[in-house]
């Protein structure tokens, strides 16, 4: 308010020093100025009329805008009313106060650009093509100056005949980009575009570990924010290679066969986010180990023989064991606890051997006494 003051004394001391010494400014005149002096048609603008005389500003002075009573000046001779032109051309005020001549003055009501952007939000360091759209009392407006600032970018375009122009807009960075509409004999239109930060992508798989030279299928989510994440590239680098694209519910399944020891990396990527990474580790075979209980055969006697499979000291489940020798031929999968029984009988003499197997691991042997 002081700024405001501070200008408005400067411009009535202007035109009172001034017309002053043209001998045009009477002490008993009344003079009123609108601030600002142009308005946009259907744009509502807020304007401040200021009344005053040889002896400065002039108080309860009735403001009438083409013969619509508004309002009267304050103690600072200012009155601000809102204006909303219908269309172009001079609005006239009238500045009257008892003991004053009246006073008249206008200001000019221009049409307004009305601009508006789709998408009006767009993700930083991602292209996207933005159509703009400007109008003017409902009618398109072509040949006016589009200018994009903020965020990061700078561009310029020019409307076609039906108002339209359509840029490829990538934000390097989060922001609001600050849209500008400008054209000769319209006041300017505005509005903004959002550019928001990308969404990382995270990813988990099936399994954490695998073996080297054991094929295994592993399904790999892709999610961001909470929600899935389709049509993103999900690739493998590393101890393994592989990549395919997640479905609608965000999954993928690959075909994981390492070739080495080591870390294997899966990378999730798609336009508009953030690139989301995780490991898989991939370790050597490990070897199986079998036991027999009993593990003394009499020939000629049918015996229930438990196998037990370990790895690391750990059941192993699913393992084939097979016997042979001896005249015995057999063989059974162990359990979830590793085991498996089998019914055995002893026919000849020679060395019975017992082989456990599993695909990811080496074999583990032993023989049975008879």
């Amino acid at each position: 308010m002081f700024i405001l003051l501070a200008l408005i004394t400067g411009l009535i001391a202007g035109i009172v020093s001034d017309r002053y010494i043209t001998g045009w400014l009477e002490s008993s005149q009344l003079h009123i100025i609108g601030i600002p002096a142009h308005v946009g048609v259907g744009n509502a603008t807020n304007v401040t009329f200021i009344t005053f005389s040889n002896g400065g500003p002039e108080s309860n002075a009735s403001v009438t805008l083409d013969g619509a009573a508004t309002g009267l000046t304050d103690t600072n001779g200012m009155l601000t009313l809102m204006v909303n032109a219908t269309s172009g051309g001079s609005i006239n005020i009238t500045a009257a106060k008892e003991d004053y001549s009246n006073a008249t003055s206008s200001i000019i009501a221009i049409p307004g650009l009305v601009i508006s952007a789709s998408p009006a939000s767009l993700t930083s360091n991602t292209a996207a093509f933005v159509t703009f759209s400007v109008r003017s009392l409902g009618k398109p407006v072509g040949d006016v100056l589009v200018n994009l600032s903020g965020a990061g970018i700078s561009l310029d375009g020019i409307t076609n005949s039906n108002g339209e122009i359509v840029m490829q807009v990538n934000p390097p960075k989060p922001g609001i980009i600050y849209t500008i509409a400008r054209k000769k004999d319209y006041t300017e239109g505005s509005t903004n575009i959002t550019s928001t930060s990308q969404e990382t992508l995270n990813i988990s798989s099936s399994h954490s570990t695998v073996t080297v030279n054991v094929p295994i299928y592993i399904t790999f989510t892709v999610t961001a924010g909470g929600s899935s994440v389709g049509d993103a590239l999900v690739s493998l680098g590393g101890a393994a290679t592989g990549s395919g694209i997640t479905n609608q519910n965000g999954q993928v399944i690959l075909l994981v066969n390492p070739i080495s020891t080591g870390g294997i990396t899966a990378a999730a990527t798609k336009n508009g986010f953030s690139m989301g990474t995780m490991n898989l580790g991939a370790s050597g075979q490990q070897s199986l180990g079998v036991s027999a209980s009993p593990s003394n055969l009499t020939n000629g006697e049918d015996i229930y023989v438990t196998f037990t499979v370990k790895s690391r000291g750990s059941a192993v489940s699913g393992a084939t064991v097979s016997v042979s020798g001896g005249g015995i031929s057999a063989d059974g999968v162990t359990n979830s606890v590793g085991q498996v029984t089998l019914e055995l009988n002893a026919q000849d003499y020679g060395t019975i051997r017992v082989t456990a197997r599993k695909t990811g691991y080496f074999d583990g042997l032993t023989t049975i006494e008879h």
